[in-house]
């Protein structure tokens, strides 16, 4: 190699060096007068954040110019969360749960059913499931005064979700894994089978869990005994095993399993954390955040290929990669099909090792669905609970931890 060719080779790797080095961090918004971004969701073509002491705050042109969004709220009423559930907006408030059908435009009561908010009882955060959306207070559950509460009709009616759920509980976090929604409580992990109506204690998760991740074969957690997971074989969940890396008694947290990582932030940690290989190990990701920013960070995001974070002085965003995926295989691997489906698709599998498993990413990069131990052969793919939307379908080869794209489908 002559040194003009040497010189070419080194340029091009620096420059692939500082490109991956420029995707591989944070990027701060810049919203002056905007802080404590206590909440974030995002709605087609805008982005909605909760800045503590000015309500909604909106953009619709990528993050480079914000606006009060507050029309039809209580003047001063102070706003905890904001959330998308697919067809209206929600904001949590020391008011009640008001929702907006026009991406924030205006704001109309919705807490037909809801006991009351106050400063002390308020929606902390909002989950959807199926066709479920969820309202989590941050009071206990009490005499169904706080806790777990469900609407199938986009707020128009809500009703309890603390069947089985004790009332000095208090519920931090949902994630829905393996086939169940999850509760991250006060007292412990519970799940339910019928989508929050009623819960069962996880015995073996009996001390504070403040945040819940995973997917049919890992559950990860944060506790007060530290980071955990464990695994799912057997039908049935094992042992839980210490995570290294992560602080050793947390007193808060929230975790987000998005392209193909999980991620962690909590109040008071100095520290974002992230982790690579399924919640082992965990390791600093603070890369281009303010110092003051890793005093608390308050929440996650994941809309389309960008994940968020809302902190104690900015709004953060982060690129999605697909780094973890054999894009380049795709066209040498059996194809899902019909593209278009209603209630499953197929995969023919014979030229596949038996064990393989399946697993469908959503636009947001996260994992919702997870089908292990397949056979050799064609595979039949259900639907489930999956939302109409667009897919990732990955073959997953769970002894090597290597996943492959096989093409994207569409449920109708």
């Amino acid at each position: 190699m002559n040194a003009m060719s040497m010189n070419r080779y080194a340029l091009l790797s620096l420059t692939v060096l500082f490109s991956i080095a420029v995707q591989a961090q944070w990027s701060m918004y810049n919203h002056p007068g905007y802080q404590s971004i206590f909440s974030v969701t995002t709605t087609p073509g805008a982005i909605h954040m909760v800045s503590y002491g000015n309500g909604v705050i909106t953009s619709t042109n990528g993050g480079a110019n914000w606006n009060p969004t507050n029309s039809g709220l209580p003047t001063g009423t102070a706003v905890e969360s904001v959330f998308y559930n697919g067809n209206v907006l929600f904001a949590g408030t020391h008011n009640g749960v008001y929702k907006s059908t026009n991406g924030g435009a205006s704001w109309t009561l919705s807490n037909t059913g809801l006991p009351a908010s106050s400063q002390a009882n308020f929606v902390k955060k909002f989950f959807r499931f199926g066709t479920t959306t969820f309202a989590v207070f941050k009071g206990t559950v009490g005499s169904n005064t706080g806790g777990v509460w469900r609407s199938t009709d986009d707020g128009a009616n809500w009703f309890s979700g603390n069947g089985g759920l004790s009332a000095n509980m208090t519920v931090y976090q949902l994630a829905y894994i393996n086939s169940r929604v999850w509760a991250a409580t006060s007292a412990g992990l519970t799940s339910s089978t019928d989508l929050g109506i009623n819960w069962v204690s996880d015995m073996s998760s009996n001390f504070t869990c403040y945040a819940v991740q995973g997917d049919a074969s890992r559950m990860v957690i944060i506790s007060t005994f530290g980071y955990r997971y464990r695994n799912y074989t057997g039908g049935n969940w094992q042992a839980w095993q210490n995570a290294t890396g992560a602080p050793a008694n947390p007193t808060a947290g929230e975790l987000i399993q998005y392209d193909g990582k999980y991620w962690a932030c909590a109040i008071g940690t100095s520290d974002v954390l992230r982790s690579t290989n399924n919640g082992q190990s965990w390791s600093s990701y603070n890369t281009n955040v303010d110092a003051l920013d890793l005093i608390a960070q308050y929440c996650f995001h994941a809309g389309g290929t960008t994940l968020y974070m809302g902190t104690l002085t900015h709004l953060y965003s982060h690129a999605g990669t697909t780094t973890s995926v054999d894009e380049s295989s795709a066209t040498e691997l059996p194809q899902p099909f019909p593209t278009l489906f209603t209630d499953h698709f197929s995969v023919d599998l014979s030229g596949s090792a038996s064990g393989s498993a399946i697993a469908l990413i959503d636009a947001s990069g996260k994992q919702v669905a997870y089908q292990a131990g397949l056979s050799s052969g064609l595979v039949t793919v259900a639907r489930g609970e999956l939302r109409a939307g667009t897919y990732r379908v990955m073959l997953v080869d769970p002894s090597a931890g290597k996943r492959s794209l096989l093409g994207t489908v569409i449920a109708q």
